[in-house]
C-alpha cells in the first residue's frame, strides 16, 4: 500500500535515524561477511510502500513502519498493522518481510504471540462482517459513501493496488485466506516487532547511539579511524536522507522512487572531506536539535498527551500543517524561520549558527511547540517568499515565538535592540508566547521609553530613514499576548 507521504516525516528525527540504523545494520553484515561486498543494487528507499523500504537485487526485501507514538497499547497500532498485512498479502509482495519499529515494546492482554496477535486484527474486520454484512467495513468499501473509519480506507486503498480484491465476496476470501494460514510464509508470520539486540523497542534517547555505534564497527572492520568526526558523519548521513525526503515532498505527484543507494550511504562513511565541513555540519546539528526538541515534546506528557501525540502521527492534529512546513526545509532555511520565532534574541552575526545552537531548546518544547499545539489550523498562514509563519485571523496577525517568563524590562531591551527583528514584524499584529505567565505588553516603544532614557533612534544610526520610521511604526503597534488572548480574539472576531 503506498505511503501516503505524510511530512511528519524529517531525514532528522526519529523515522530517518531508525531508517539509517537498519540501513547501516545491513551493510555491517554484509561487509563483515566478505568486506569487498558487492552494494549496486541495494537501496533504501524513503516513504514509498510504508515509512522506508529495503530493496535489493530481486526486488524489494522488506518494508518498515515506524511509529514515533508515546503510546503502548496494541491496539494504538492496529490499523498500521492492518494496512501492513494488507499490503504483505498481495501477491506482488509475497516474498518480503514486514517491520514494526516502535518507541516502547507493545503491550497486550493475554499470553497471545504477536502473530497471533496479527490474526486477531483480520478477524476484527471478518467478524465485523458477520455481525452486519449491510453496514460493514468490507461493504463499504465497495458502495462510495465518505467514511470516517480508518479500516475502510485502508480497504479502498488496498483493493486499488491488488487486482484479487475486486468485490465484497473476494476480500472475505482473502481475508479468510490470511487468518487461516499458518505456513512458514504466510502474511502473519512474515510481519515482526523489530529487534534492537534482544528489545523489541528503541526508544528516542537511545537511537542516536545505536547508530553511531553501527557507524563505529563499520570503520573498524574497514580499519577506518572514525573517533574525532563520528558526530559530522552521522549529520552527514542524516542530512542525506533529509535531503530525499524535501525532495520527495516537492515531488508528490511525480511517483518516482527517488532511491538512496547503500553506495551513496557508504561513500559518506568513507569521505575524508565530511571531517573538515563545520558548516554543513553545524547547519545539520541545527536542524537535528530542532528536529530532536520537537520528538520530545510529543513524547512529554505534561506537554503534548497521548491523543494528540497519535493524532499528530495520524496527520490529523494541529501541529501538522505547521511542522510539515517546518521539516520541509533545509537546515539553513529553517534558521531563517528560526530567527522569526526568537525576536528577543540576535542571531544576525558571523556565528548565526553557533548561535542557534546555543539557544535553550526547554523554550522551543514549552513555549513555540505549545502554541502550534493550540492554535487552530485554519488561521495557520504560510508566507514562503518572507520566510515566516504567522496565524492569521481577519486582519489580525499572529506570529509565534519562543518568549517565555521574563520580565518586561529584559524583554522590551532586548527586542527594541533588535533592529532586523522589529523590521521583520512590519506585518504582524501580535506577538505569540506559549508561557501562560508571561507578561503581556501592549506596545513596545511606549514601554522602552518608560525603562530607558535613551532614544531608539541612537540604536538605529546605521539605518536608512525610512527604515527608521518603519522600525518606530511598527514598535508602536506590535504587541506580547499569551495564546489564550490570541484563541480568546479570534473567537471573538
Amino acid at each position: 500500500m503506498s505511503h501516503d507521504a505524510s511530512a511528519t516525516w524529517s531525514g532528522f528525527n526519529y523515522q530517518g535515524k531508525v531508517a539509517l540504523y537498519h540501513t547501516l545494520t545491513i551493510i555491517k553484515q554484509k561487509i563483515h561477511e566478505n568486506e569487498r561486498f558487492d552494494f549496486t543494487r541495494y537501496e533504501l528507499i524513503l516513504e514509498n510502500h510504508e515509512d522506508f523500504d529495503i530493496k535489493g537485487p530481486n526486488g524489494f526485501t522488506s518494508f518498515h513502519q515506524v511509529k514515533a507514538i508515546n503510546q503502548t497499547a496494541f491496539s494504538t497500532y492496529e490499523n498500521a498493522l492492518f494496512a501492513m498485512l494488507l499490503q504483505l498479502d498481495s501477491p506482488a509482495n509475497s516474498l518480503v518481510t514486514g517491520y514494526l519499529h516502535t518507541w516502547k515494546p507493545l503491550n497486550w492482554k493475554g499470553d497471545d504471540r504477536f502473530d497471533q496477535k496479527l490474526r486477531s486484527i483480520i478477524k476484527k474486520v471478518i467478524d465485523n462482517h458477520c455481525a452486519d454484512p449491510t453496514k460493514s467495513y468490507i461493504k463499504k468499501t465497495f458502495n462510495g459513501e465518505p467514511v470516517t473509519e480508518k479500516k475502510v480506507k485502508i480497504l479502498r486503498q488496498a483493493k486499488g493496488e491488488d487486482v484479487r480484491l475486486a468485490d465484497e465476496e473476494a476480500v472475505k476470501t482473502v481475508l479468510n485466506s490470511a487468518y487461516t494460514s499458518t505456513s512458514n510464509g504466510c502474511v502473519t508470520n512474515r510481519i515482526h516487532q523489530y529487534d534492537y539486540d534482544g528489545v523489541v523497542a528503541c526508544g528516542i534517547d537511545a537511537i542516536d547511539s545505536k547508530v553511531k555505534s553501527t557507524i563505529s564497527d563499520i570503520h573498524n572492520i574497514l580499519n577506518i579511524d572514525s573517533d574525532d568526526a563520528l558526530d559530522k558523519i552521522f549529520c552527514a548521513l542524516l542530512a542525506k536522507l533529509d535531503e530525499n525526503v524535501i525532495l520527495k515532498h516537492s515531488n508528490l505527484n511525480v511517483g518516482d522512487e527517488n532511491p538512496i543507494l547503500f553506495t551513496e550511504i557508504i561513500d559518506i562513511l568513507n569521505d575524508d572531506k565530511i571531517r573538515d565541513s563545520n558548516e554543513a555540519y553545524l547547519a545539520s546539528r541545527f536542524k537535528l536539535k530542532f528536529v530532536e526538541a520537537f520528538e520530545e515534546f510529543l513524547e512529554d506528557e505534561e506537554l503534548c498527551s497521548p491523543d494528540i501525540s497519535q493524532e499528530y502521527s495520524n496527520g490529523e492534529s494541529s501541529l501538522n500543517e505547521v511542522m510539515d512546513v517546518l521539516f520541509d526545509l533545509s537546515a539553513c532555511e529553517l534558521l531563517f524561520y528560526f530567527k522569526k520565532f526568537n525576536p528577543h534574541v540576535s542571531l544576525d552575526t558571523k556565528n548565526t549558527l553557533d548561535n542557534a545552537l546555543s539557544i535553550n531548546m526547554d523554550d522551543l518544547r514549552q513555549y513555540l511547540f505549545s502554541i502550534f499545539r493550540d492554535m487552530r489550523p485554519m488561521t495557520f498562514n504560510h508566507k514562503q517568499s518572507e520566510q515566516i509563519i504567522l496565524y492569521k485571523n481577519g486582519k489580525n496577525k499572529y506570529l509565534p515565538t519562543t518568549i517565555g517568563s521574563q520580565t518586561k524590562k529584559n524583554l522590551v531591551i532586548k527586542i527594541m535592540k533588535n533592529s532586523h527583528t522589529i523590521s521583520s514584524l512590519f506585518e504582524v499584529t501580535a506577538m505569540l508566547t506559549g508561557c501562560e505567565h508571561a507578561n503581556e505588553i501592549e506596545c513596545f516603544a511606549d514601554e522602552y521609553s518608560l525603562l530607558s532614557e535613551v532614544s531608539l533612534n541612537d540604536h538605529y544610526v546605521n539605518e536608512r530613514p525610512e527604515d527608521k520610521e518603519k522600525i518606530s511604526q511598527i514598535s508602536r503597534e506590535i504587541r506580547l499576548i499569551k495564546v489564550s488572548t490570541a484563541i480568546e480574539e479570534i473567537n471573538n472576531a
